[in-house]
């Protein structure tokens, strides 16, 4: 097993992988079915995000997500929301770390567009391609606040990291990071400095059992 240790940030709680229904409603209740920033939402909006969010838990598990979070918190007196996904993914590489980091840096750039930036970076797991930019989302009529689809602009931020051989990647996996923010604007003082403190306590370790474990631990 393939173990992937970091701190996660106070703010963010838990997005269950691979729920059923009862348990992504039961989730979302215990979120919000009390006045919070969010406002009161009626049993009928929830049970449309229950359903999203059933959707959505299943669809992580598939993808080889092994730890998904979400925080909505309150900056600069303005509301924030950002979501954080981890996932270890069969990715060969071969024989070098550094060579894998590069030439992914290169074929994702070249993929997305100018306006997408990075750069390889050293951490103690070893070098990670690291990727920042915006990317639009289309969100439903049903969660939108006046009943019609949105385009919705995203911070993005993204690392892919080549898990080294004495964890047990031996050049064929991969460790993919993944945050995104609609509040474009709090980006570089708010979150930043956030996925940079998480990409820095990543450590892999292997124990023996089936791939995909994580521990993340709060900072």
């Amino acid at each position: 097993m393939i173990r992937v240790d970091f701190s996660v940030p106070v703010d963010f709680e838990d997005i269950p992988i691979g729920a059923d229904f009862e348990t992504a409603w039961a989730e979302l209740n215990r979120r919000y079915a009390q006045p919070s920033m969010t406002g009161d939402l009626d049993q009928e909006k929830l049970g449309e995000m229950a359903r999203a969010l059933h959707q959505v838990s299943c669809l992580l598990k598939e993808v080889g997500v092994v730890y998904a979070a979400d925080c909505l918190h309150m900056f600069h007196g303005e509301p924030s929301l950002g979501s954080l996904a981890v996932a270890v993914v069969d990715f060969p590489y071969g024989d070098d770390a550094a060579t894998a980091a590069r030439g992914t840096l290169r074929g994702v750039l070249e993929s997305r567009g100018p306006e997408w930036a990075g750069s390889v970076v050293d951490t103690p797991c070893g070098p990670a391609a690291v990727f920042t930019g915006g990317q639009v989302y289309t969100l439903s009529p049903v969660f939108s606040p006046n009943g019609e689809a949105v385009d919705v602009l995203t911070a993005q931020f993204h690392a892919m990291i080549p898990v080294p051989e004495e964890a047990g990647g031996e050049g064929r996996r991969m460790c993919l990071m993944a945050f995104s923010t609609p509040n474009v604007g709090h980006w570089e003082e708010c979150y930043a400095p956030v996925m940079a403190a998480v990409l820095r306590s990543l450590r892999f370790t292997e124990d023996g059992q089936s791939r995909g474990g994580c521990s993340p631990t709060s900072g």
